[in-house]
């Protein structure tokens, strides 16, 4: 579909003539032609392919790695060995130990590179000229290729069947065009029935393409070739001969060769990847395992260090290293999501043992994000520790129970990890039932005693049995290590059941789901953009333009299908429309300089050619692989590449002519798209990307209200007499209190903020014209200082909801006055500075700012946000103050005194990061000004 009236069809097909005689003398079983029978063969058996091979190598790749972890458990000394994985012969040469992406990335290009050297044989060696005599084409295999293999075995294979449906469609439909009329417009010419016929289908055909919401791999190579077949139904003088109706098949049909190319293209994209000489199977299911497995042991190992830093009588450097290594663990954890969306599903299809690896691996890659926000909030606290006489005297108290906590925990934890990795707890090896069990215990007992080591050691040191002003930090780290250990324990007792609660959807069910999917409206926006752009491509097409092009082509407008943008994609949309030239032409150029080069009739010719196959495929899918700004014009090389070098010697190459019109064809497609963008404007990415920041920020607050029940006149506190005020709130009186439960916002902050992330980075490309460019250093700080306030709120639910033991602190919190007042004031100051920061990025010009001036005024004679020291101690005392002090807990979660602390600590952290938005907003020039104004009045 990259250029369908190029040479890659010419020579594949048969007249209509030939094709009349040959049906004529064909063979037939049950009314249909034996081409239709060595087609459905070919179809069916692809995908038969795809699917065994891809079971059967992740099957064999996940127990290999199961095995593996299983040998390198426990060193001598009982304590956790890194877990090393050893890489393929393949990945070694290209030096993972120094550059593990690049070592990766080359093993993929590589497989790309090598077997399309294979297909490329046919045209380089006379003997096997032969096989280009079936009308198919092998130079488009390897354009298939390209756009299929990509990141791992299950996005490749799930790009392949949507490659493969996507051609499928408009086969189908051209079987039926030419069913209903054999030689399309030609008997009847231009606006006879059957040209009026292939109009109508055309139409229809289109419109449904564009309005629903395909696949993006099925509506582009549908709508390419749905194009190319429409324009040769519609030309009066077109003899090429297509399959008249589904029981008349020839596989010299112009129809049918595209297709039987994309099933080798397809199968030869998924294969590689399953089973490759000196290589393993790149597959996201075993990537998922070994990200959990490392994941788990490096958790427990930055706890380990932590402790010992925050035992330490000084602040030490290496707490810049351990932040360094949270953020690298975040990374794994992000790589960990991403390895189990969708793509494992397409490894495995929710069957057998590698569904339940998947399942496991899910729930496991929950607990550890949960994990993950605590380590990630304590180490904050260490980085503002100023390790006071009274931290020092605490902490030794209690750093042995703290260390023992840590490493039954993370025995626990990557014991359980390597369980989910299995698929399941084993009667035998690391991941015995009992051995869990027995650790378990282990975590439990360790929680025990560090709750009474640090009750003793607080009352020791504060002389009180309740949190201070000056130890809510220790507080907070305590309780975030004994959650860790409650979550191990939580994921090992989930384990121990052997049941999957992450729901499984099999292939006949995900089939369902994907079809109801395309049947939703895909936007006016798209439609009518993507539509104009069409359309103009084809009508030009259609009646040719000067001497540009001839009439009846259908290239332009097959080509606006690799150009069409989503919604909020305006800059990659540029972006793409540029590197569809960069790579159109300089593939087609490289292609016949490198071919004019090194190809000649001979031996030397031969091994030329291939070698340059090799290499130039190799350096074009690396690019594709490793770019995140030219990877596209890295997949155009190769494929546009492809098609110029696989050219037989005794041809003479590509003509200059031909070269020259492919890049023609091309830029008419950016144009005619281009028109469409700007007749129907897409949505900014600027615009985009800040509504969904203030999607973010709202849930923020609205979570920050409702955790303390801000909205008093929606909830109901308390009954009987709660309105009259006492003198003294005895525990009888909150553990009446009536309050709703608490909500967990982090799934739709987290999306959001992923969704905000993903098109604020689109922002930077696109054409501002007349607006000022993308203020991309305010928006990383807002976006960064937002999710880490969503972050500390989430830590705040889940230690209220964990620890929640009668839910009396939290009932407290809500009903004390000093905590109220600066929850009201966190929200109010928070509700300001987000909706300033919205103004400020959607504010495109140099004018001046749309906002009043004396709000901004107002904000700038108010103090920074935090919580005093006095009023920390008003709220410990009206919280605490009439709650019981334990003497016994299982766990510090239970405290009720931690919980406070943990809530105390996460509002200073928030209120930090509201500020260090505002000061990053009053540091932009047009708040500079309003800045600049105050001081002269002043004056």
């Amino acid at each position: 579909p990259l250029n369908n009236s190029d040479s890659g069809l010419q020579g594949k097909t048969v007249s209509a003539a030939e094709g009349e005689e040959k049906l004529k003398s064909t063979n037939r079983w049950l009314g249909f032609t034996v081409d239709f029978w060595i087609l459905l063969a070919v179809c069916i058996g692809g995908c038969v392919v795809c699917a065994a091979f891809t079971i059967l190598a992740v099957n064999i790749a996940t127990a290999n790695r199961i095995a593996f972890f299983q040998q390198v458990v426990f060193d001598e000394d009982g304590k956790i060995q890194k877990p090393v994985l050893p890489r393929s012969t393949v990945q070694r040469l290209f030096r993972y130990d120094l550059n593990p992406l690049f070592a990766v990335r080359s093993d993929m290009a590589s497989r790309v590179a090598v077997t399309s050297a294979v297909l490329s044989l046919p045209y380089f060696v006379p003997s096997l000229a032969w096989m280009n005599d079936y009308g198919f084409s092998l130079q488009y295999s390897v354009v298939i290729i390209c756009f299929t293999v990509y990141q791992d075995l299950g996005t490749t294979l799930s790009l392949a069947w949507y490659n493969f449906a996507g051609t499928v469609l408009p086969v189908l439909n051209a079987l039926f065009m030419y069913g209903m009329y054999p030689e399309g417009s030609t008997d009847g010419g231009e606006w006879s029935a059957a040209w009026w016929f292939g109009m109508v289908d055309f139409l229809i055909v289109i419109i449904l393409l564009m309005v629903m919401k395909w696949p993006v791999g099925i509506r582009m190579f549908a709508v390419s070739w749905q194009a190319y077949f429409s324009m040769c139904f519609l030309n009066p003088g077109d003899t090429t001969h297509y399959s008249p109706g589904i029981t008349n098949i020839l596989l010299e049909g112009a129809a049918v060769g595209p297709l039987v190319g994309t099933v080798i293209g397809c199968v030869l994209s998924v294969v590689p990847l399953c089973l490759w000489p000196l290589g393993t199977t790149l597959c996201a299911l075993g990537q998922a395992q070994e990200l959990a497995v490392e994941v788990a042991w490096s958790e427990g190992n930055l706890w380990k260090h932590m402790i010992k830093n925050y035992t330490g009588k000084e602040r030490s450097v290496i707490v810049d290293k351990l932040l360094g290594e949270c953020l690298a663990n975040k990374h794994r954890l992000d790589a960990l999501a991403g390895c189990l969306g969708a793509n494992s599903w397409w490894e495995c299809f929710d069957l057998g043992r590698t569904a339940r690896i998947r399942a496991h691996l899910i729930e496991s890659s929950k607990k550890l994000v949960f994990m993950h926000d605590w380590l990630r909030s304590a180490v904050r606290t260490m980085f503002d520790e100023e390790f006071e006489d009274h931290h020092d005297e605490l902490m030794g108290l209690v750093a042995p129970q703290l260390t023992k906590l840590c490493d039954h925990t993370s025995r626990l934890l990557y014991r359980t990890t390597l369980a989910a990795a299995e698929g399941g707890v084993a009667p035998l090896g690391s991941t015995d039932p009992d051995v869990l069990s027995k650790d378990v215990d282990a975590v439990m007992e360790a929680q025990a005693e560090l709750a009474a080591a640090f009750l003793s050691a607080r009352r020791k040191v504060y002389g009180s049995n309740s949190v201070t002003t000056d130890s809510i930090s220790e507080h907070f780290f305590v309780t975030a290590l004994s959650l860790y250990g409650q979550y191990a324990t939580q994921f090992a007792e989930y384990m121990l059941e052997n049941k999957t609660t992450t729901q499984q959807s099999g292939i006949l069910a995900s089939l369902w789901t994907g079809t109801m999917d395309m049947m939703a409206f895909t936007g006016w926006g798209f439609t009518l953009r993507s539509s104009i752009g069409f359309f103009l491509a084809f009508f030009v097409g259609y009646h040719g333009l000067a001497d540009i092009i001839g009439p009846y082509n259908g290239t332009p407008a097959g080509t606006t299908a690799y150009l069409m943008a989503s919604d909020g994609a305006a800059g990659s949309a540029i972006m793409k429309n540029i590197a569809r030239f960069q790579g159109t032409a300089g593939g087609s150029l490289l292609g016949q300089l490198i071919w004019g080069t090194v190809i000649w009739c001979n031996i030397w010719g031969t091994i030329g050619g291939v070698i340059a196959m090799v290499l130039f495929e190799y350096f074009s899918m690396f690019l594709y692989f490793a770019s995140a700004n030219f990877g596209y014009v890295g997949v155009l090389l190769g494929a546009y590449g492809a098609q110029h070098l696989m050219v037989g010697c005794s041809s003479g190459g590509d003509s200059k002519a031909n070269v020259y019109a492919v890049m023609q064809e091309q830029m008419l497609a950016i144009l005619a798209v281009t028109i469409g963008d700007l007749l129907v404007g897409n949505t900014s990415p600027g615009v985009a990307a800040t509504q969904t920041f203030y999607s973010m920020t709202q849930t923020i607050q609205q979570g920050l209200s409702d955790f303390f029940c801000l909205n008093r006149s929606a909830e109901v506190l308390l009954v009987g007499d709660g309105d009259i005020k006492r003198k003294s709130n005895n525990q009888q009186y909150y553990g009446f209190a009536v309050i709703k439960d608490v909500d967990f916002h982090r799934d739709s902050i987290l999306s959001d903020f992923s969704m905000a992330n993903f098109i604020g980075h689109e922002a930077p490309l696109e054409p501002r014209w007349y607006r000022t460019p993308w203020r991309l250093d305010l928006w990383d700080n807002v976006i960064a200082n937002a999710f880490s306030a969503g972050s500390a709120l989430s830590v705040m639910e889940y230690a209220v909801w964990e620890g929640a033991y009668r839910g009396l602190c939290r009932r407290a919190m809500i009903v004390s006055t000093t905590m109220e007042a600066n929850a009201n004031r966190l929200i109010d100051r928070a509700n300001k500075v987000f909706l300033l920061s919205q103004k400020m990025l959607t504010h495109e010009n140099e004018g001046a700012l749309p906002i009043s001036g004396a709000v901004t005024e107002k904000m700038m004679q108010e103090s920074a946000l935090e919580i005093s020291n006095a009023d920390a101690e008003q709220i410990i005392k009206e919280v605490l103050g009439a709650l019981e002090a334990p003497e016994k807990l299982a766990s510090l979660a239970e405290d009720d005194a931690c919980q406070l602390a943990v809530v105390l600590q996460m509002m200073r952290n928030t209120m930090l990061n509201i500020n260090l938005i505002q000061d990053k907003l009053f540091s932009q020039p047009e708040l500079l000004a309003a800045k600049g104004r105050k001081r002269a009045k002043k004056a």
